[in-house]
């Protein structure tokens, strides 16, 4: 069983050798990468106009807020002509809060106005990298499926030689194969290695009971805890 296993982690090494030159290609990282862009653009678009309505907002309600008040200021225009020094005084004094209250404004409709213009900004680099993301997926995805038509029938002959080889391995132990490459785990066989007759797994070096080793011993793969590769007994000592 083992020797059929070793013979079948072989043969899915070429499977898998395609598989990641497929998956690492220019091709697919440039497709994927403008697919993701592409995906996430709407959202992108709708945090921009969610924020760019509420810097509308807030400037039409500041505008409006000095209008008032410029209209409110003209009312002390004509203060020095007051003879009660008490009422000169407090004119003074609220003609003066106005003044700073305008002020104010005045800063806070420019801050306004520059994070309205960084939304604007925002809106033509996101446009262009939209353009520029849709003409990347238009190109790479012909190439991408091109190449993965290339390796097809290298492919399929493969799978048809792993599946004459998995015939003669037991369900079980073919089951916990293909989980672990599932797992994108690969190798995923290694022989047990003794050091001063204590097992230890040959990948990482994990020590193993002895308990295992009877185990291994008797044709049974044994788990390491650390790299979650499957270790058998090859026979050796």
């Amino acid at each position: 069983m083992i020797e059929q296993l070793l013979q079948y982690q072989n043969v899915d090494a070429k499977l898998r050798e395609i598989e990641t030159e497929i998956s690492q290609s220019e091709e697919r990282k440039k497709a994927v990468s403008a697919q993701k862009f592409l995906n996430s653009v709407n959202d992108n678009i709708a945090l921009l106009e969610k924020r760019a309505e509420e810097l509308a907002g807030k400037y039409n309600e500041s505008l409006a807020l000095y209008k008032k008040l410029g209209g409110e200021i003209k009312e002390y225009d004509d203060v020095e002509e007051l003879e009660d020094s008490e009422q000169l005084g407090y004119v003074r004094r609220k003609a003066q809060e106005l003044t700073e209250q305008i002020d104010n404004l005045l800063n806070e409709i420019e801050q306004i106005s520059r994070e309205i213009a960084v939304v604007l900004k925002e809106f033509t680099q996101l446009k262009a990298k939209t353009k520029e993301a849709k003409n990347q997926y238009t190109e790479f995805v012909p190439k991408y499926n091109a190449l993965k038509a290339s390796k097809e029938e290298e492919m399929k002959s493969i799978k048809a030689e792993l599946a004459k080889i998995e015939k003669k391995i037991p369900a079980e132990d073919m089951e916990l194969y293909k989980a672990k490459r599932k797992d994108k785990i690969f190798p995923i066989l290694y022989a047990v290695q003794v050091f001063g007759k204590k097992p230890h797994c040959s990948r990482c070096g994990t020590e193993f009971p002895m308990a295992c080793f009877d185990s291994l011993k008797k044709g049974s793969l044994v788990e390491c805890d650390s790299c979650h590769r499957l270790v058998y007994y090859a026979g050796k000592e």
